[in-house]
């Protein structure tokens, strides 16, 4: 296939897709026409939301976001930069440093080389005190007398020779179960499989959040994939990864269907899952703001 009809290749119709594989093209549907948002946790008057501003792949182009929006806490799910060289990382995080937010907090991601190096990092890291760096390692903050207890990773299934990767047919290397269990935050940098990820997150990684369920998990990585969507942990929920797992059948469809249709999941249960990617396009070309989550 030629460089331009790569570029201009139109998108697959509703009757391809159906056409290609029923069972979960309706699976999909169901999905996003019946999921729920969850209800709100009933809160005084008095309490203010917690404000989180997620970015993600900026790749070296932060400056073009222009201004973040106001918030309590920023975080950055990784790729920061486009090679990962020291230099690269150094304006970056001067620029993540430069922001008002109160709390900022940032993990690697694969583009990020030279956070991978010991010496580069500490060097890195002594410069931007105000900064949180998670590398497989927790932080509790305190925003208005509420406690927040965050974990970040910046492992991703291997695909090239970049930084801060673990094989997809070994994800015991990523050590996705010691994932605090208490955790509020978790910031990883690719997505669990199923979910904002286009078909290439990780089942591990699904696995470990289905145990800890944290109220707000935030990614980035698959550029494409961007976007929010709601967790519920629920028989609905489980049943449509089956299918998508390519290990469920239709009586599964029936029970995403009307698991949507009659369940209800309070923000409590939930998680608000975020794919921040902040880059998109063929070439990313495409420069998007950051997303914005009240907790």
């Amino acid at each position: 296939m030629s460089l331009d009809a790569l570029l201009h290749r139109r998108e697959p119709t509703a009757f391809e897709l159906f056409t290609q594989d029923p069972l979960r093209f309706l699976a999909r549907k169901a999905y996003e026409s019946t999921s729920k948002q969850p209800e709100l946790a009933a809160s005084s008057a008095n309490e203010v939301p917690v404000r989180v501003v997620c970015i993600s792949d900026t790749h070296s182009q932060h400056a073009k976001l222009g201004t973040l929006p106001d918030g309590d806490i920023l975080i950055h799910a990784g790729d920061l930069t486009h090679s990962g060289t020291p230099e690269e990382l150094r304006d970056a995080l001067q620029w993540l440093a430069s922001q008002p937010h109160t709390h900022k907090i940032f993990i690697a991601g694969n583009h990020d080389r030279a956070l991978s190096d010991d010496d580069a990092r500490a060097t890195l890291l002594d410069a931007f005190p105000a900064l949180v760096y998670l590398q497989q390692s927790a932080t509790t903050i305190a925003v208005r007398e509420r406690t927040f207890r965050i974990y970040g990773s910046p492992l991703t299934p291997a695909h090239g020779s970049w930084a801060f990767q673990y094989p997809r047919a070994s994800p015991v290397q990523a050590q996705w179960d010691s994932i605090p269990p208490d955790t509020d935050i978790l910031i990883t940098h690719g997505p669990p499989v199923h979910h904002v990820d286009k078909g290439s997150g990780c089942a591990a990684l699904l696995s470990a959040v289905w145990k800890v369920r944290p109220r707000l998990h935030i990614c980035g990585h698959i550029h494409a994939a961007r976007g929010v969507e709601s967790l519920t942990w629920t028989k609905a929920q489980a049943a449509y990864e089956r299918i998508l797992a390519r290990t469920g059948g239709w009586w599964d469809l029936l029970v995403v269907f009307f698991g949507g249709v009659f369940g209800r999941t309070s923000a409590k249960e939930s998680t608000i899952l975020v794919n921040a990617a902040s880059l998109g396009g063929f070439r990313d070309e495409q420069v998007r703001g950051a997303i914005v989550i009240d907790l």
